[in-house]
């Protein structure tokens, strides 16, 4: 027996294209995530990420959200978010700022955890929490997307050099 045969497979991949908008709500922000959610468009609390229907909403700072949809959906979903704000906040397209990097595998918090400058281990960064940190000298935004896996949002010049950092660490955590 190897530690190949004992070890939980890790994997890491660069997803395939999705829509990305930056939502930006100004004045009453319990206002602004009223109308939202009146659109069927739930924002999650601070650090936090959420599905809503076909989209992923991920917090990004105050007031700010970053919302993740199937690029078929991309024109609907922006014309939706705009109408929902009214006005009294701003809808950016933002697919090409940022590529998401899935990793998978029971190791997951262990490859975060290399080059990392956070705890990607404490118990509370379960499903649903989101992290804005460092990694390997690269800004990355992680939302855990359930107990085996979790994206990380990278600036597509940064990609490589993650997916590379990444790829050797899972290897030798294999």
């Amino acid at each position: 027996m190897t530690d190949a045969d004992v070890l939980p497979a890790l994997t890491v991949r660069r997803t395939e294209p999705e829509a990305l908008f930056l939502v930006e709500t100004w004045g009453d922000g319990a206002a602004m995530e009223r109308r939202l959610a009146e659109a069927g468009i739930a924002t999650p609390a601070p650090c936090r990420s959420a599905s809503s229907g076909d989209l992923r909403l991920i917090w990004w700072e105050p007031n700010t959200w970053l919302v993740r949809a199937p690029k078929p959906l991309r024109d609907e979903t922006g014309a939706r978010l705009t109408e929902a704000l009214a006005g009294e906040g701003a809808v950016t397209d933002v697919s090409g700022a940022f590529v998401r990097v899935r990793v998978e595998g029971a190791l997951w918090r262990s490859l975060l955890m290399i080059g990392g400058v956070f705890d990607a281990e404490a118990p509370g960064f379960g499903p649903g929490s989101v992290a804005g940190t460092v990694i390997h000298h690269l800004p990355v935004r992680l939302d855990v997307i359930d107990d085996s896996a979790v994206d990380a949002y990278v600036p597509p010049s940064y990609a490589a050099d993650l997916l590379h950092h990444w790829g050797a660490a899972a290897a030798r955590l294999r």
